[in-house]
């Protein structure tokens, strides 16, 4: 059958995405002005009609993958031009770049025809590492901060830095731009220096790539960038002409601020989590040091952050566990944008392998070469070979202590209560593992029983060698053992007594049953304690 479609047009086509909180026209004089520059006559510049807003409902992909999918649609209707130039401010670059992800295949989409033709992404006051709530203003951050625990139908909260949405965006980016290297669109990151919301790291990933650029605009704000009369200069008609540069103009290729000199030539970064009633003053501190040789530099960078204090009391509570999630998947996306060339290891403990496995779940781009785990609060059923599969894991070592409380009793009996997110990995081990994981089932100790300091050299060898350590095991004691069989028991049973105190003491009120009830609470409080 002949082809009956129009031929393909000879100027360009701009696609144009608004921010999150952008008034309507805001962009329209700077792009009158750029039709009217000498040879741009033919150019058509289409600005979204459905950006995204503060209250917009949904998942901030499938929004992406209806821009990529409506891009394509308006661009076949307009004659396929032989050239598209991506524009985006603010929440609209990121949305921008996650249906041009959708349009190279990455990110569970196809191949479309139109990214082909894309030659230039240009992001205006993007947020490409995402929202840092720290740095918006106080009423502002607060109700971010309470929207992100309570309402997670919107899907700007998807925007924050960390969020699996802005991580999956950020790592597959950087791994196509590598593949693609110089055969790579343009893409130029302008900046207000009077904006607060945006930093230069924050841009490592797009500027990074061969062919990324950055440029600045003095006095502009994160709001008023677009528009290029009545906001301040130095001199008149400085912003129009940055913005014209930066969108039809020549752009000299730009690299992000130089690494501290014991960050370069890094090979491998090990990320080390630490777990509940823990920070980085104990084993993580010892083993980033025999992990970095001495000081001494071999290319290896041991990140040692910590995500705070976290008592065994609010472990027991999903939202305690969760609230850490975003600050792990940050600092990978992070680590990844500045050593987009090294393989990166993972040795957690307790609640660490928590935000591991959930990390792992939840964002798709991950990718782990060597895991070590020990104490692990995740269930028995965890899907590692599923993880495997898609190269998200390498090799994994499970470490259980055979006297381990946390994981034996607590974790045991918080599954019994319905959550099914942890559970005794880390005591009776995993039932379906990737091939070549080694486990030891019953170390000598409780808890901590995988990370010791005798353990420690073991664990040095096999991240930075591949080795899989070889320690001594023993039987865990058989009242140990029944004691986690009958934790989930109990823990219904504590649980009940608990309600039963509630109603009792709302019933008929005295201040009798209201001591006796606060005495209930401080058992369980004890209990979650001393475990």
């Amino acid at each position: 059958m002949a082809d009956t479609s129009a031929p393909a047009r000879t100027g360009r086509l701009i696609v144009y995405v608004g921010g999150l909180t952008e008034k309507s026209g805001d962009a329209d004089e700077l792009f009158a002005r750029l039709r009217s520059e000498p040879g741009h006559a033919d150019d058509e510049v289409w600005t979204y009609p459905e950006p995204l807003r503060p209250l917009t409902r949904g998942s901030l992909a499938a929004l992406a993958d209806a821009l990529h999918q409506r891009i394509g649609a308006y661009w076949t209707e307009a004659g396929r031009p032989h050239e598209i130039v991506l524009v985006g401010h603010s929440a609209g670059g990121v949305l921008l770049r996650y249906a041009y992800l959708r349009g190279r295949g990455r990110l569970g989409g196809r191949e479309a025809a139109w990214t082909g033709q894309v030659t230039r992404i240009v992001l205006l006051a993007a947020p490409n590492r995402g929202v840092e709530p720290s740095r918006l203003r106080r009423p502002v951050r607060l109700a971010t901060i309470f929207a992100a625990g309570v309402a997670r139908r919107f899907a700007s909260l998807e925007l924050l830095a960390g969020a699996p949405f802005m991580t999956d965006l950020r790592l597959d980016w950087i791994r196509l731009f590598r593949e693609l290297g110089h055969q790579a669109p343009l893409v130029v990151q302008v900046r207000g220096l009077a904006d607060p919301l945006i930093e230069p790291e924050d841009s490592r990933d797009v500027e990074g790539g061969l062919t990324g650029a950055e440029l600045y605009i003095p006095l502009a704000s994160h709001q008023d960038i677009v528009r290029i009369s009545g906001v301040p200069e130095d001199r008149t008609g400085e912003r129009y002409g940055i913005l014209r540069r930066a969108i039809i103009g020549d752009v000299e290729i730009t690299d992000p601020s130089p690494l501290p000199a014991e960050e370069r030539d890094i090979e491998r970064v090990v990320f080390l989590l630490h777990g509940i009633r823990a920070g980085i003053g104990t084993w993580v501190t010892d083993l980033g040091d025999a992990l970095q040789n001495g000081g001494r530099p071999d290319g290896t960078l041991v990140v040692r952050a910590s995500y705070g204090w976290l008592s065994a009391f609010n472990f027991a509570f999903p939202i305690s566990r969760r609230r850490t999630l975003r600050w792990f998947q940050d600092q990978y996306s992070y680590q990844a944008a500045r050593h987009p060339g090294a393989k990166i290891h993972f040795v957690g403990h307790s609640n660490g392998t928590y935000m591991f496995g959930q990390s792992l779940s939840q964002v798709r781009s991950l990718r782990f070469d060597r895991v070590y785990l020990a104490g692990s609060v995740l269930p028995r059923d965890f899907a590692w070979r599923d993880f495997a599969d898609r190269q998200q894991v390498g090799t994994l070592v499970n470490a259980c202590g055979a006297a381990d409380k946390p994981v034996g009793w607590l974790c045991s009996g918080l599954r019994g209560l319905g959550m099914r997110d942890i559970g005794v990995g880390g005591f009776c081990g995993f039932d379906v593992t990737p091939s070549g994981t080694v486990q030891f089932l019953n170390l000598a100790g409780g808890h901590g029983a995988g990370l010791t300091g005798e353990r420690l050299p073991d664990v040095v060898r096999y991240i930075r060698e591949g080795v899989p350590p070889k320690p001594p095991v023993k039987a865990p004691s058989g009242l140990f053992t029944q004691m986690s069989r009958l934790a989930p028991a109990l823990a219904w049973l504590l649980a009940l007594v608990l309600l039963a105190m509630v109603a009792w003491t709302l019933f008929a009120f005295t201040l009798v049953k209201l001591i006796a009830l606060l005495g209930g609470a401080a058992l369980v409080y004890g209990v979650l304690k001393a475990v």
